[in-house]
């Protein structure tokens, strides 16, 4: 023990006799029997005294009687901050003993220190220092932070950061590897480069003491809780699903995860896959800033040798296949037959990111749900259209002979989509740029029903049915109780069909919906000219002997229609560029006609 009293009066000396010199040895013993090392106190009371009482006077009394006794109290105080960290903790006690090295403990006064008292390393040896204006405040506080001081100086890490690692990462770490390993069946390791990780969050943040002092107290506690967010993700994914867990387990192949640091990413921190390894990026600016990570990690997994992702894969699987069988069921159960669907997701997939890459996010999340709706929006239709209509029915199942739904992209397709039958298949044609949008084909199924061998297409055959066939029976009843004779209505629908598309400009468009009912807009005037005069009926009776009345075209006809009366039928004459126009009239000259 080296203590320096010259100049002090007997009653310091006295003080420092019975309340220092007599009690260190204590102090003394206790640091050997933890360190197995001797420790010399050092402290020059001359020169404490004198600066106490200079910054302070009237403690002159006061302090001349108690400076044995103050003194013990620092070292007192420190010590036991010492046995308290070291006394238990090998890795404490041994860095301690390996930085305290010169094995001295000096006690003495600064008046420019900021705190009542401060501990200081230097040289192997430890520093109490106390302010000469506070000389003994809060004394019992001595040594509180003596951890956080203690770093060797051939080491990165300083001992609280080691002691953090240890507590809060190392004996953590093997319960989230056998869960981890529960979950996957598989043993992982993680692996991340300390020093470096500490040097460059302590860089980014040496503005700013509050964070870098939380750094190198809980590193080991900030790290960890990225791995615990991230592995509670996957053992959530992978116990739940064999899809998630094969193939997290084919892609992370080396079994490795990393922590490290990425500046260029755009959040707090990110996850990335690459040449089968897994990395926790963070920027080491907002080291710890939401450590909840993984939430994501579905949409991160893919293997490098197949087109899909794995969440590109899982909605395929659960928006798709699993719905299909229901969609079947519903087709099945209005058209009597089964139906197969076909789609290359593979190929739609490279086909709609590459003319949307950015939203590309979207497409590889939804990809199963969006053609699903697709399927679901054609099969409602062709469910409404068939299940109370025999001919539409009947001829859907001629012409989609193969029983097969296809989804395809096409450039070529001119509006959102377009559905088209070839060769026997469905076809549900999709514009990359326009996927997605407006998924809904169908609702004009019945219009795109036109078998191969037939002129006119099936909602034409639906209009003639419904407008004509159906309407006629009772037109023909009322002319026969008119005229007291069964009289036949002419129409050569293919005819009239060919000859109006061809003389249309929209194609035929307008007749292909309504022929059965501009037909029928004929004849229903025709006959109630007829039939509202006595001597009408009477000629047509006789003039008309084949009993037959004709709806033809005629090129000769100058007006939109007329009737004439030859080889004893009656004929409706249309204009070829006039069919449905001025139908109403007709018949209005009949008694000129007869």
């Amino acid at each position: 023990m080296s203590i320096i009293t010259d100049g002090l009066s007997l009653a310091s000396k006295k003080s420092i006799r019975d309340d220092f010199t007599n009690k260190i040895p204590e102090l003394k013993k206790i640091l050997n029997s933890i360190t197995g090392f001797d420790y010399e106190f050092i402290v020059d009371f001359s020169k404490i005294h004198a600066d106490t009482i200079k910054a302070v006077p009237e403690n002159n009394e006061w302090l001349t009687k108690s400076l044995g006794n103050i003194a013990f109290q620092y070292f007192d105080s420190l010590i036991s901050k010492i046995k308290m960290i070291t006394e238990k903790d090998d890795l404490v006690r041994s860095d301690f003993i390996k930085i305290i090295n010169n094995r001295e403990i000096h006690l003495l006064t600064d008046p420019d220190i900021q705190n009542y008292n401060e501990i200081s390393i230097l040289d192997g040896n430890i520093y109490i220092k106390a302010r000469s204006s506070n000389y003994v405040t809060n004394v019992g506080g001595v040594g509180y932070n003596v951890l956080d001081l203690l770093k060797s100086s051939d080491e990165v890490l300083p001992l609280n950061t080691k002691k953090n690692i240890r507590d809060s990462w190392e004996q953590q770490i093997p319960s989230l590897k056998k869960s981890l390993k529960q979950a996957l069946g598989e043993d992982y390791e993680f692996v991340i480069d300390w020093e470096d990780i500490y040097l460059k969050a302590i860089s980014a943040n040496e503005e700013n003491e509050s964070k870098t002092d939380w750094v190198t107290s809980r590193l080991g506690e900030i790290v960890y809780a990225y791995f615990e967010s991230l592995i509670g993700h996957i053992n959530n994914y992978a116990k739940k699903d064999d899809l998630v867990k094969s193939e997290f387990v084919n892609v992370i192949h080396t079994k490795k995860f990393y922590f490290i640091y990425d500046e260029d990413i755009n959040d707090y921190n990110a996850i990335e896959v690459k040449d089968g390894k897994l990395c926790i990026k963070v920027k080491p600016e907002t080291l710890g800033t939401n450590s909840s990570i993984g939430y994501l990690i579905i949409d991160v997994i893919k293997d490098p040798n197949d087109v899909l992702p794995l969440r590109t894969k899982k909605s395929i699987r659960d928006e798709w296949e699993k719905e299909i069988p229901g969609l079947k069921k519903q087709l099945n159960k209005c058209l009597g037959e089964d139906y197969q669907f076909k789609v290359d997701f593979n190929e739609v997939y490279v086909q709609i990111v590459k003319a949307n890459e950015n939203n590309t996010d979207w497409f590889s999340k939804s990809l199963g749900n969006v053609i699903f709706q697709y399927f679901s929006s054609l099969i409602k239709n062709i469910e409404n259209y068939t299940k109370k209509d025999d001919l539409i029915r009947q001829e859907f199942l001629d012409l989609t002979s193969t029983r097969t739904f296809h989804l395809v992209v096409d450039n070529e397709v001119e509006d959102y989509h377009d559905v088209k039958i070839i060769d026997g298949g469905l076809y549900i044609m999709v514009h990359p740029e326009k996927f997605g949008t407006n998924a809904s084909p169908g609702y004009d199924i019945v219009e795109r029903l036109h078998a191969p061998d037939s002129v006119l297409p099936v909602i034409t055959k639906v209009n003639i049915r419904d407008q004509w066939t159906m309407k006629i029976p009772a037109l023909k009843k009322k002319l026969k109780e008119a005229v007291r004779d069964e009289i036949e209505f002419v129409v050569d629908f293919d005819n009239i069909f060919k000859i109006a598309k061809k003389n249309s400009d929209s194609n035929g468009k307008w007749y292909k919906n309504k022929l059965g009912e501009i037909v029928y807009g004929y004849f229903e005037p025709l006959v109630a000219n007829i039939i509202k005069d006595d001597m009408v009926r009477d000629n047509f009776v006789e003039i008309v002997n084949t009993k037959k009345i004709y709806l033809i075209f005629d090129e000769e006809v100058t007006d939109y229609n007329d009737i004439i009366v030859k080889d004893g039928a009656l004929y409706i004459r249309v204009g070829p560029n006039y069919l449905g126009t001025n139908s109403n009239n007709i018949g209005y000259n009949i008694i000129d006609v007869l």
